[in-house]
């Protein structure tokens, strides 16, 4: 028993040392994106903030904004059209061009690929390249998110962090084993298990600092321990699919993608009218959420956007059978940009158990479920995963100062002779 919770230990102690420095980024930066929304509009109000002209005012169709920016800039593709639009906010098109060789989505231009129009009059708020923080206090939060997601490397970046999470993953386990009391006590009646289990949820404020930090490590990973275990797996299902989804697939989970493979004509083809997908679009969502004794929510997130690499669209909406509702839907349909066939549907709660568990885990994830409160708890979550790393970090060094100082003492007592 000793020398097997010993080899945990050590396994603990090095995967914690391994992902520390990715963990207490992630923490970091995941606590700002929590506030994504709200501190962009702090940060840049004449870009992200807008007020009616007059109470009341109702904003233009998205499609009519769309084609109006469309008509500025010849050439350029928007390939999402955003179906809800919040009365004090801009509304952004994510501008982009096609390779007609290979059917590949690029950047608009080399200084910017994103536009905000006021929606009350179609007039431009600002423009940015996602992500280049060279342009000041409108990129800082993409300059974060993509820290957050990719170390700023993109794919290499994403398969680091995805194997960062999947040690933190297992590590989760492997830390809540080490919590429970090592062995039993020679009188059940005064300490019980459940006794000395008891005091790994507590602190000790009396106890001097490394047994504060000590505690802390412990009891933090413990009362936060199904949140920790969250974000570490869906972190794997965000950057390493390739180990989530055969895993979840056992529980049914079936990836958006499968059985969406690209046109044989390379192109995707010129796709329909997009005003006239997104009424195919809801025709579909009005048809699958009828099937399943649901409704639509008018009034909830929704978007229609075009992938001409694979020649689709996709139909997010929210519905009874949406997870999440508070910031997007994850109630979709996709269809044939070609023949308007309907190759797939998805209402998360009314799916296969890894389907359902995908949509929470997405949600908890995203801050997109809860409002305000649940963002409050993401950020609080994410500065605790610092702290955990922090006081981890800090632990090993007064054990290996300790170990140094027990090995090097004999020496200095020879030497001082």
């Amino acid at each position: 028993m000793g020398s097997s919770r010993q080899l945990w230990v050590l396994v603990h102690r090095w995967a914690g040392l391994t992902i520390a420095a990715f963990l207490a980024m992630s923490g970091v930066t995941g606590a700002l994106l929590a506030f994504n929304d709200e501190l962009e509009a702090l940060l840049s109000p004449r870009v992200f903030r807008v007020a009616p002209p007059v109470p009341g005012a109702v904003p233009l169709d998205p499609f009519d904004l769309r084609n109006g920016v469309l008509a500025r800039f010849p050439g350029a593709l928007i390939p999402q059209v955003p179906l809800h639009t919040d009365p004090d906010r801009s509304l952004r098109f994510s501008m982009q061009r096609l390779d007609p060789q290979t059917g590949v989505t690029l950047p608009y231009t080399e200084t910017w690929d994103e536009i905000f129009i006021n929606p009350y009059n179609g007039s431009e708020t600002g423009r940015r390249r996602w992500g280049d923080i060279g342009q000041g206090a409108i990129n800082l939060l993409p300059f974060v998110h993509h820290l957050h997601d990719s170390l700023l490397l993109d794919v290499w970046g994403r398969l680091t962090l995805g194997v960062a999470a999947l040690i933190w993953t297992i590590d989760c386990f492997v830390g809540f084993y080490l919590t429970l009391p090592a062995k039993a006590k020679l009188n059940p009646d005064r300490n019980t298990w459940l006794s000395r289990w008891g005091r790994s949820w507590k602190m000790r404020w009396n106890g001097g600092s490394h047994k504060r930090t000590f505690d802390l490590h412990r009891a933090g990973g413990l009362w936060l321990w199904p949140m920790l275990f969250i974000f570490a797996w869906s972190g794997v299902a965000f950057n390493l699919p390739q180990v989530y989804d055969p895993i979840m697939r056992q529980i049914g989970y079936i990836p958006i993608a499968d059985g969406i493979a690209p046109p044989a004509s390379g192109n995707g083809g010129p796709g329909t009218d997009v005003r006239a997908a997104a009424q195919q679009g809801r025709f579909f969502a009005r048809t699958v959420t009828r099937q399943a004794g649901l409704t639509i929510s008018a009034d909830g997130p929704a978007s229609i956007t075009y992938y001409p690499q694979y020649g689709v669209y996709l139909f997010r909406f929210t519905s009874g059978g949406s997870v999440a509702s508070a910031d997007y839907g994850d109630s979709l349909v996709v269809f044939s940009a070609r023949t308007g066939d309907l190759l797939k549907s998805v209402l998360p709660r009314q799916e296969t158990t890894g389907n359902a568990l995908h949509a929470w885990l997405e949600a908890f994830h995203l801050a997109a479920i809860g409002g305000l409160p649940y963002k409050v708890a993401v950020a609080f979550v994410g500065l605790l995963v610092t702290c955990l790393s922090v006081t981890g970090t800090l632990i090993w060094m007064k054990k290996r100062t300790a170990r140094l100082w027990r090995a090097g003492r004999p020496i200095k007592m020879l030497n001082d002779r």
